[in-house]
């Protein structure tokens, strides 16, 4: 299927000067991004990698890449065998564990890019490296859905073992650009699990008015035959068009098999649509040449199968169509527009499982409350305490992203911010009693807000201020009114910010404290906020230590425009 994704319009790039390009890399720190010799010493460090690895450029570099692999890895020489791949190949890439600074260990995708001059000589190697601890963390939470619906002990250790192969799958999907094999691969696999006769996979056609066979195991001659189902005809036209699963026990009271289906004797069928975004992408069928019951635990195991399909292949098409504006065109616009798509993109793939895996958790600690061990009771809550962690950063970063695009609306009415500001630092003081939270200020100050927005400001602040202060340490929040204004302060005695990174700190994803987690979105957020109700908000560093920020905004607020987003947005 050829890729549809907008391109940028024919013009001459722009020149991209080297140093200009150096400091894109070395400010990037989502990704560990360094170059080999060609005896894999490391002789480049860029934020990412110290970010993720935990060594300063100073204590890494000319060292051997070895360091980073567990030690059973480094003994048969898989460093080395990686590099000679890449040699001979020209790149190598996978999913693994790696080894940071402080010996922890870390889910990796790894890709090593072997670097050539111009007489095709060997130079070094270019690698990049990406933390996918998070993303495996929640797919491993996902095993306990499945779990849950079986409802007994003896059928969550089955559903353990097949979510194990579900998890092979999806690892593979999400690090393949190869589409085919990805395919191959995977049928192989469903085929093993559910023991079935036949599996295929049909991708939506550009028009999007027929399904072609892309890859089968057991049907091969689909793909050979180039088979062409028309949407709502047939088995696999009638799940693109009804956009949902379709089991069929016994085909023999059907009339929906395409000839194919019917010549090779297919007794049952069970297929579930590709679909990504609320889109459909194609269709995954498997079959048995027996009458089989298919159950509704092969329904979900084939919908998860098919989620990563789907992300694989809009993983791919996103990768081939920045690669081709990347070729096409430099200009910042152009990157901040890929980049935001990207992050939506994983943000809404992730946001769906995430709220499943919090249901499925939730009822599983019900249903087997009496029969979990007390280290099961823990790892369960461990569980819920790292989803909770992942919606509050996906929806960050579903948050940066309408702003970016200035989708912020504001639905202004007058409340009580008084009111609003007490609620939120007694909230707070119930979920941390390790700090002291004060507030002075009048019992009540009526506004122009949008509460919910405004609210979520406070939280932001408040939230940053227990996060960088310690146990015990005194969070003060003010909240004062002039003629026209009121102003909110929210002062903290922790770790507080060095002058120099006071003007970044409301930038989106900067973190002036590296250790801690987050995304780095939540004062990004909050000054889109505010300066959206025509405010202001800053920040300061009292001498005697701790971080002050100041939110100043009209009594009658003026929003700004979202069709004219702040030059901070950009």
């Amino acid at each position: 299927m050829r890729d549809t994704a907008k391109r940028a319009p024919s013009h001459k790039a722009p020149t991209v000067e080297p140093d200009q390009f150096r400091l894109l890399v070395e400010s990037v720190r989502d990704y560990a991004i360094f170059l080999l010799d060609p005896d894999g010493n490391i002789i480049s460090w860029n934020a990412g990698a110290e970010r993720i690895n935990g060594y300063h450029a100073d204590e890494i570099i000319g060292r051997h890449f070895s360091i980073f692999y567990p030690a059973a890895d480094a003994r048969r020489g898989k460093p080395e065998y990686e590099l000679r791949i890449a040699t001979e190949e020209g790149r190598y890439e996978e999913e693994g564990w790696r080894v940071r600074k402080d010996g922890s260990l870390f889910w990796a995708s790894v890709d090593i890019t072997a670097l050539r001059d111009e007489k095709q000589r060997l130079v070094g190697f270019a690698k990049v490296t990406r933390d996918l601890t998070e993303r495996r963390q929640a797919e491993e939470a996902q095993l306990a859905l499945l779990a849950s619906e079986r409802g007994a002990r003896t059928e969550l250790e089955a559903t353990l073992a097949r979510m194990r192969t579900i998890l092979s799958i999806t690892e593979t999907a999400l690090g393949s650009l190869d589409l085919d094999h990805l395919l191959r691969a995977s049928l192989d696999k469903i085929a093993d699990e559910l023991v079935v006769d036949t599996a295929a996979v049909l991708l939506l056609s550009e028009d999007g008015l027929t399904l072609v066979a892309r890859a089968a195991h057991g049907l091969e001659e689909e793909v050979q035959a180039g088979v062409r189902i028309p949407v709502g005809q047939g088995f696999a036209g009638r799940i693109a068009a009804e956009r949902k699963p379709v089991v069929l026990d016994d085909v023999a009271h059907s009339d929906v098999l395409n000839p194919i289906l019917r010549e090779k004797g297919i007794r049952s069928l069970v297929g579930v649509p590709l679909l990504a975004d609320g889109r459909v992408l194609g269709v995954l069928h498997v079959g048995t040449l027996t009458a089989t019951a298919f159950n509704e635990a092969d329904v979900q195991f084939l919908e998860l199968i098919a989620a990563r399909i789907a992300s694989a292949i809009e993983h791919a098409r996103l990768y081939e169509a920045a690669h081709e504006a990347r070729s096409a065109a430099a200009e910042a616009t152009e990157a901040l527009h890929v980049r935001d798509e990207f992050l939506s993109a994983a943000a809404h793939e992730l946001k769906t499982p995430l709220t499943a895996s919090k249901i499925a958790v939730q009822l599983l600690a019900r249903s087997l409350k009496t029969a979990l061990t007390p280290a099961q009771q823990r790892s369960l809550g461990m569980i819920e305490v790292q989803i909770a962690r992942q919606a509050r950063l996906v929806s960050h970063l579903l948050e940066s992203v309408r702003l970016g695009k200035g989708e912020l609306e504001l639905e202004l009415e007058e409340a009580d911010v008084a009111a609003l500001v007490r609620s939120a630092v007694e909230l707070f003081e119930m979920m941390s009693d390790k700090h002291q939270l004060t507030l002075r200020g009048p019992q009540s100050l009526i506004a122009q807000v949008d509460t919910l927005r405004f609210e979520q400001v406070v939280m932001n602040l408040l939230d940053n201020a227990v996060k960088y202060s310690p146990k015990g340490g005194a969070v003060e929040v003010t909240l004062a009114r002039t003629p026209s204004t009121f102003v909110l302060s929210v002062r903290d005695h922790g770790v507080g910010v060095a002058p120099e990174h006071l003007p970044q700190i409301f930038d989106r994803f900067y973190q002036a404290h590296r250790n801690r987690s987050g995304l780095g979105l939540g004062l990004y957020i909050s000054r889109q906020i505010v300066e959206r109700h025509g405010g202001t908000v800053y920040a300061e560093a009292p001498p005697d230590g701790g971080t002050r920020f100041v939110v100043s905004m009209s009594l009658a607020a003026t929003p700004r425009s979202s069709s004219e987003p702040p030059a901070s947005l950009s």
